[in-house]
């Protein structure tokens, strides 16, 4: 292992269930009859983490290197819940580089078109772009990008997006997860467990949201937004061809909803699996979830367990950054007052400064001939200097998103080198481990 990848040593981070943490309470026949609807084992249990189908990070990857590892030590089957619900844009990826300075940056490449606005699960499955402009790139490590590129074409044919791109990101992690269940989120309503939920919801509208309120604002910056319960919002989408906006009650009626994150997880939980893996924020609003289940229903769901991880690239770190950054203001002021000098020795003016220095120091002190010739040489600086030359900030600017940079544990999982997620891998194996046993 060379010291690029021992400087990047992933840190993990994992919350076990709690001890208190009992199975579902959802009664056995809809447990049953939920998991046969979705194709799942019937008998047996299961162990399940999600994800939406866009970037990702070694900090996704670790829930589902766990719930690899549970499986096995469970004797369970391992189910990967494709949030196919979601929209975003998955296409555009940042890519990390090292500037002609040696400072860390990132550019964000396309790779394919997407609907930024439409669920990534209704949008056709895509054709990436031809990337062979980046061998063109001498600072740009493309092949990385090619083969996710590669991953995703090979994924394509009649899938949808979101199973296009969740397909090819267990293809390039399968050494780390192995070839786990993939179930859909926009199947989860038409179960039987997802069908007792919005009848329940078609029956008392106003107790589920009034829960539903009463849950999240315990945690207000968890990122779920209560419902307007005066206009009827429940937890689903509406989705009208490529308008989504929170349903309302009279739109149960109608076939086109799909269910937000809280009911997400709460149909998985009552009847889709034994154990769930969450990462920092589902952990985070999952147990906003509960809450809104005793209050409304009165019922109790599987446990989870988080599972994180950070991991960063073998970029310049903060020292290093610093270093770059004193040399390019010393860059920059030679720049100003001699950019002559930038040629030669480091001790040494410029030939004209040089020549005017001595043209100063050969005039008598005081002498209108001495203040001429100290007049003149920085008339000759001003013409040498760059006609647009970078504002004062602009150092202090690039280095910040340097460390910024330096310091990001989000890039996507092609970019990290196969040692150190071999590395994450060992690390949880190890404590999943010890922590079951």
């Amino acid at each position: 292992m060379d010291e690029a990848s021992a400087s990047c040593q992933p840190r993990i981070r994992i919350v076990p269930p709690s001890k208190t943490a009992g199975p579902s309470l959802c009664p056995r026949e809809m447990v049953r009859d939920t998991r046969r609807a979705l194709r799942l084992p019937d008998s047996g249990k299961i162990v399940a983490a999600g994800h939406a189908p866009q970037n990702w990070h070694p900090g996704i990857l670790s829930k589902f290197i766990a719930m690899r590892t549970l499986s096995q030590e469970m004797n369970a089957a391992s189910v990967i819940l494709n949030i196919d619900t979601v929209a975003g844009d998955p296409g555009l990826i940042d890519v990390p580089f090292i500037d002609l300075d040696g400072l860390p940056c990132s550019s964000s490449i396309r790779l394919f078109d997407s609907l930024p606005d439409r669920s990534l699960g209704m949008q056709p499955a895509c054709e990436p772009a031809d990337l062979s402009w980046l061998d063109g790139m001498p600072d740009l490590d493309g092949e990385p990008l090619q083969r996710f590129s590669s991953a995703v074409r090979e994924a394509g044919g009649d899938l949808s997006l979101a199973n296009q791109i969740t397909r090819a990101l267990i293809d390039i992690t399968r050494s780390w997860i192995g070839r786990p269940n993939v179930l859909n989120a926009s199947r989860l309503l038409k179960t039987p467990c997802g069908e007792w939920l919005l009848e329940k919801m078609q029956r008392d509208a106003s107790r589920c949201s009034e829960a539903y309120n009463a849950a999240v604002s315990v945690d207000p910056d968890a990122g779920i937004r209560p419902l307007d319960i005066h206009k009827g919002e429940l937890p689903l989408w509406d989705i009208r061809g490529d308008q989504r906006r929170t349903a309302r009650r009279q739109d149960l009626d109608e076939s086109n909803v799909l269910p937000k994150a809280l009911l997400t997880t709460a149909i998985m939980r009552l009847a889709g699996c034994d154990l769930f893996i969450h990462g920092t924020g589902g952990a985070r609003y999952d147990a906003l979830m509960e809450g809104w289940l005793r209050q409304w229903l009165d019922v109790e769901v599987a446990p989870f367990m988080m599972v994180t991880a950070d991991v960063q690239l073998p970029l310049p770190d903060a020292e290093g950054i610093a270093r770059l950054g004193q040399g390019l203001v010393s860059h920059d002021r030679r720049a100003f007052h001699d950019p002559e000098s930038l040629s030669v020795p480091l001790d040494s003016p410029g030939p004209q400064k040089r020549a005017a220095l001595e043209s100063i120091r050969s005039a008598p002190r005081g002498s209108e001939e001495r203040r001429a010739a100290f007049t003149s040489m920085h008339e000759t600086l001003a013409t040498l200097r760059p006609e647009n030359p970078p504002p004062a900030r602009a150092i202090a600017d690039r280095i910040r998103d340097a460390r910024r940079t330096s310091s990001r544990r989000d890039w996507h999982v092609v970019f990290y080198a196969g040692e150190v997620l071999d590395m994450l891998a060992d690390q949880i194996d190890a404590a999943v481990v010890d922590q079951t046993r």
